[in-house]
């Protein structure tokens, strides 16, 4: 049996899950295992919102809990037995992943090539669930429009020191989406209101800022992202999946070039997104 370790947020969780999917759509029985979350919590530490698929999507699986390998115990097992007991995810494609010997599968597998075959079925997983009359309201009226998401993410991306998009990349996605559709509606989403607000004025759009889904509802600015017409996503799992999972077949997905300035061959995106 093989493991897939589940952890990150909800866009990691997507990826992971999409990975497992995989693995079972080639023959391999796999479970997920989901004691990242319980192991934080004796440290009264909490990893984002903690495990979603089953509330986000209603995905109901018997997961391992808490007698799985924490980040100790996989270091250790991937410096003393790496070919058997753990495939690591080094964000490169590893068009072999179905034929490791690996117990477990450790990492974040984002790259569209692994669930490719089965997009269809990873579609049909990922419906949400619970959406409010609010949202619902609200992803009508994207529909009826030409509506466009702009997701501006900040929060632990500065607090780790991560790559940051600047108003050079917004301000040219905006400009693209401009010349390619008419009367375009911005929504913005962001984990930093404020910032997300002065970037906004600095662009010079009329905009709606989406502020009302928070906490365990956070999940619901996927949902609505997913239901603009076009996106432009930051270089975020979150936006990544939302873009990923809209329906229209005329969209204009527009990317960040680079994702990681210290992985500068990572490249997440598929090929018919727009990258800047």
């Amino acid at each position: 049996m093989k493991k897939v370790i589940i952890t990150g947020g909800l866009g990691n969780q997507m990826f992971q899950y999409a990975f497992a999917l995989a693995l079972r759509s080639k023959g391999i029985e796999t479970k997920l295992d989901i004691s990242y979350y319980d192991f934080w919590k004796k440290y009264n530490w909490k990893m984002h919102n903690g495990y979603e698929l089953q509330h986000v999507f209603c995905i109901n699986e018997e997961c391992i809990c808490s007698q799985g390998i924490h980040m100790k115990w996989l270091r250790f097992l991937d410096r003393h037995d790496p070919f058997s007991i753990i495939m690591k995810d080094d964000n490169t494609y590893h068009p072999e992943f179905a034929e490791s010997h690996s117990h477990y599968y450790y990492g974040y597998w984002q790259d569209e090539r692994y669930f490719q075959h089965i997009k269809r079925l990873v579609k049909e997983v990922f419906i949400f669930q619970n959406i409010d009359q609010q949202n619902l309201r609200v992803a009508e009226e994207m529909k009826s429009c030409n509506s466009v998401s702009l997701h501006i993410r900040r929060g632990d991306y500065e607090q780790f020191g991560m790559t940051l998009m600047d108003d050079s990349y917004y301000q040219k996605a905006i400009n693209l989406i401009l010349k390619r559709t008419c009367n375009p509606t911005f929504y913005i989403f962001s984990d930093d209101l404020i910032e997300a607000k002065n970037i906004a004025k600095r662009m010079h759009i009329s905009y709606q800022l989406i502020d009302f889904n928070k906490g365990k509802d956070s999940y619901k600015d996927m949902f609505l992202m997913s239901n603009c017409q076009h996106n432009i996503i930051a270089n975020s799992s979150f936006s990544w999946w939302a873009a990923w999972l809209n329906n229209n077949i005329d969209k204009v997905i527009i990317a960040p070039a680079i994702w990681d300035n210290k992985l500068k061959d990572f490249h997440p995106q598929p090929d018919y997104w727009e990258l800047l």
